[in-house]
């Protein structure tokens, strides 16, 4: 999980990568329609020792492009250096001590994206706590305070150490689970 002194480091090649971005594209002021692109090629193995493990770069223009809408909608005007390395941590940072975790996904049963997420943890046999929105109130509330959304799947995640991160998005998710705990399942 990314402590503190991870996510100010992050921060720190966010804010050299867009230093270097607006270098290369000085001639348009800035302008570059596909940054994301741009900052995915820039940063592939400049993340490695921020993950759980390997990504392709069309997965990090994908975080990076959910990221800025995120941003956008949460809080514009806060250092997006930050927020960037607080998400992609939270999304695709390793886990200190995977067996000590405990888990939990928020969900419904009608939804394909939480199907996916449960199959995998199926397919693994992780203990992981199912919380179903719909069937309780509770798990609801819970998650719109914590992310600000009711959007689902969301995993979450609770370290030995009392860290807690939300995980948004089934891709990152199934990533992270076949990541962290795939090579112990057998």
């Amino acid at each position: 999980m990314g402590s503190e002194h991870q996510t100010e480091e992050l921060a720190v090649l966010l804010k050299q990568t867009g230093e270097a971005h607006d270098e290369a594209f000085a001639a348009t002021d800035g302008e570059d329609p596909d940054w994301a692109i741009w900052y995915a090629e820039y940063l592939h193995d400049r993340l490695l020792p921020f993950l759980a493990a390997p990504i392709t770069r069309s997965r990090i223009v994908f975080c990076l492009v959910a990221i800025a809408e995120e941003h956008e909608t949460a809080d514009p005007n806060a250092p997006w250096t930050g927020f960037y390395a607080a998400r992609i941590l939270e999304c695709l940072g390793s886990a200190k001590r995977p067996g000590q975790d405990r888990l939990a996904l928020y969900h419904f049963e009608g939804c394909p994206y939480c199907s996916r997420v449960r199959r995998v943890i199926d397919k693994l046999g992780i203990d992981v706590e199912l919380r179903d929105i719909l069937e309780d109130p509770t798990y609801l509330k819970e998650l719109n305070e914590a992310r600000g959304r009711r959007t689902v799947p969301v995993l979450r995640i609770i370290g030995a150490d009392g860290e807690e991160r939300w995980m948004p998005e089934s891709a990152d998710i199934v990533w992270y689970l076949e990541a962290t705990y795939g090579q112990t399942a057998a």
